[in-house]
């Protein structure tokens, strides 16, 4: 099980380097692979926009999107058969993003699941679901189905009419 929290970047090790946390994070555990090496973590990381020096730096010397790419990195090299993301495009740029959204619409396969929280329509759509869940008087509704226009309505405050 794969846990990505919109808040998780922000509770990340200030004090640690990148590369440091993404690699201790990949080899620990019972699905921890400690053949995982700082080549292989920066990487990663430099796919999710983490290139050059940045895998060096210090935690506290990221920004709030370079966090989120450490913390996505985390999760790229671990063993997962369910991934649960919670908002998982916050603060990243739309190259990144659209990555993010490629990586997820091909994940699992039938060995696997994503479930995810998001409010981003343009993620959404990227990623393809196929199944969408609904969270209405304290409950969810799972249907098999691709996003409708309707899935929005609620959330289309920006284009919702004057009167």
């Amino acid at each position: 099980l794969g846990v990505f929290t919109q808040d998780l970047a922000q509770e990340l090790d200030k004090d640690s380097t990148a590369v440091d946390l993404v690699t201790s994070y990949a080899r620990e555990g019972t699905d921890g692979d400690v053949t995982i090496t700082d080549q292989a973590a920066r990487s990663v990381m430099g796919r999710l926009g983490l290139g050059g020096e940045k895998p060096l730096r210090k935690i506290a010397a990221l920004s709030g999107g370079e966090k989120a790419r450490v913390a996505l990195s985390m999760f790229a090299l671990k063993a997962s058969n369910l991934l649960m993301l919670d908002e998982p495009s916050n603060h990243l740029d739309v190259g990144c993003i659209q990555g993010l959204a490629n990586a997820l619409s091909g994940w699992g396969g039938k060995d696997g699941a994503v479930v995810v929280i998001s409010h981003d329509r343009e993620f959404c759509e990227k990623v393809g679901f196929t199944h969408i869940g609904t969270v209405t008087n304290g409950g969810i509704v799972l249907e098999q189905r691709p996003l409708q226009e309707s899935d929005w309505e609620q959330y289309d405050i920006g284009n919702s009419k004057m009167a």
